[in-house]
């Protein structure tokens, strides 16, 4: 056979081989795979699993038609790379002279110093990969068998040829989980990570060009979701944030603020710990301590302080849940109750004044300034207590006109308003929003709005 007649599809690949580990001997599946295998110029994969056919199946004649198939393919890929070496090897006069200049010997001498700084690198890895595969074995999962590769070359022999076995079946993975709960995402990471190995060791094996990153992150997607079958909604979770960390630190996924790195120090996001590390839905990846500190001097709202979009309840579970974002949920539970402290006239008031802004249309705004004077008397004879609520609450309301949220308390955008910094059509907007949320809270039915937002038309050149 040729070179490579069409591109490997790691989903059947994958398939296959699941049904290979479950159903053994699995003649069908094995047959099919070495097809595909010789489809895409896989020979030595090809030949491995022909062996295993031959043992299981030695009398059939496709079994013995597929392996001469197979011995002839791999005999014309040895004939072709003996002539290409043949050609490689005759050197040209000016060669030998080459090698002696300093160019040649500078090269020759930071390869040598790059091999020895691989060596020392190697070393560190070798050491955090023990206890690694320690754990896995403990677990019953199985090891890549990488740590050999490392230690010989470490040691200056010859590299052993070792690849990763096949993944674990996916539901030795779920009664793992199950076993030790509290271990769950690190399990998750190490079943995912041997998936990656066993991948790129067959492309390394039969592709030059690798393994494509999207491909294998569709087989982990897959994967997630078929160990997320067999588990209780509470572990669950433990799967995304598995396949969150296994992304980052071994496939190399783009954030919406890779550019920007981390809020306070701007690091490269890739060198944020796993412990401390998070991504939202919308694709921004956080260290966790930055993002709850930022999170606290907005008084507690769950707005991503770098979009100004407000997080989703999926993520502010999530951000929760984190050990180092615990501490957010009592300003969560604050913000809840300061809006169960608003009462009903209160915030039948606050929509009336929201309806006379947004039906502002006089340039000096009279019936505006005129209703927020008044709204502003009434505020005056409240609790205190009621009072700081108004001045201190914020609610996730958003400017659709602008296509982002607006980042203020209530009594800061009335005083943004009386100071006219802020348009009237935009206060009237967010106080609308903000009555609507207070009335929810309380479980109170929503007003009916019968103004239409008139921002576009009367302040367009305030945005």
């Amino acid at each position: 056979m040729g070179p490579l007649t069409g591109a490997p599809d790691l989903t059947l690949i994958a398939e296959l081989s699941d049904e290979i580990e479950r159903h053994p001997p699995a003649v069908c599946a094995k047959t099919l795979l070495v097809h595909h295998y010789l489809s895409i110029g896989w020979i030595g994969a090809a030949a491995d699993l022909v062996k295993e056919l031959q043992r299981d199946a030695s009398h059939d004649t496709e079994i013995v038609r597929l392996a001469e198939v197979v011995k002839q393919s791999a005999e014309t890929r040895v004939a072709k790379k003996s002539k290409a070496n043949t050609a490689v090897t005759s050197s040209k006069p000016g060669e030998k002279a080459a090698r002696r200049t300093p160019a040649f010997r500078k090269m020759a001498s930071e390869l040598v110093d790059g091999h020895q700084s691989l060596r020392e690198k190697a070393k560190d890895l070798f050491g955090n990969l023990l206890p690694l595969q320690a754990e896995q074995r403990k677990l019953g999962l199985p090891t890549s068998g990488v740590s050999v590769s490392l230690k010989a070359f470490i040691e200056g022999r010859n590299v052993p040829k070792v690849s990763a076995g096949p993944p674990s079946k996916v539901h030795a993975v779920m009664r793992a989980i199950l076993s030790i709960p509290e271990k769950a995402v690190d399990l998750v990471i190490l079943d995912f990570e041997n998936v990656i190995l066993w991948l790129r060791g067959i492309f390394m094996l039969n592709a030059p060009n690798g393994a494509s990153e999207d491909e294998i992150r569709e087989i982990l997607v897959k994967r997630t979701r078929a160990i997320q079958k067999g588990l209780p909604e509470s572990l669950k979770p433990h799967c995304e944030l598995g396949f969150m960390h296994t992304e980052h630190e071994n496939l190399h996924h783009k954030y919406a603020n890779d550019a920007l790195g981390t809020m306070v120090l701007n690091r490269p996001l890739k060198e944020i710990p796993r412990e401390d590390f998070y991504v939202t839905e919308d694709n921004y990846a956080w260290e966790i301590s930055e993002l709850t500190t930022a999170i606290r001097a907005g008084d507690g709202v769950m707005r991503n302080p770098l979009s100004k979009e407000m997080f989703t309840l999926k993520d502010i579970r999530g951000i929760l849940r984190h050990p180092r974002g615990k501490a957010l949920e009592a300003l969560a539970i604050a913000q809840e109750e300061m809006s169960q402290g608003v009462r009903d006239d209160t915030i039948t008031r606050m929509g009336k004044l929201a309806e006379i802004m947004l039906a502002e249309r006089e340039q000096d705004q009279k019936k505006s300034r005129k209703a927020y004077d008044e709204f502003q008397a009434y505020i005056a004879t409240l609790p205190e207590r009621e009072q700081k609520t108004i001045e201190a609450y914020r609610c996730p309301a958003y400017d659709e006109y602008a296509r982002k949220a607006y980042d203020d308390t209530i009594g800061q955008t009335l005083k943004d308003f009386h100071a006219g910094i802020l348009c009237v059509h935009k206060a009237g907007d967010f106080l609308r929003q903000a009555a609507v949320h207070l009335r929810c809270n309380r479980g109170m039915a929503p007003r009916p709005s019968t103004q239409e937002n008139s921002c576009v038309v009367m302040c367009a050149g305030n945005v």
